[in-house]
């Protein structure tokens, strides 16, 4: 039983040819994914930028950031 689970071990761990091609188009979607979250999260950062602020500045806002009713 331990010889087999042995076996196991070393046949699983040892790696294989993978025979795998990837284009340059995939590359190109990978790039776009990846510049697509880093502005989504820019986007999301700045959505909620107001609620961040008063967050951290640990208050409300002032008067003088609140437009004038019109």
């Amino acid at each position: 039983m331990r010889g087999l689970l042995f076996f196991i071990f070393i046949f699983m761990t040892i790696p294989a040819t993978a025979h795998a091609y990837i284009d340059p188009g995939s590359g190109s979607a990978i790039m776009s994914a990846i510049i697509g979250f880093f502005v989504v999260i820019g986007l999301t950062i700045k959505s909620f930028w107001y609620k961040i602020k008063a967050l951290f500045a640990g208050g409300s806002k002032d008067d003088s950031e609140t437009p004038p009713d019109a």
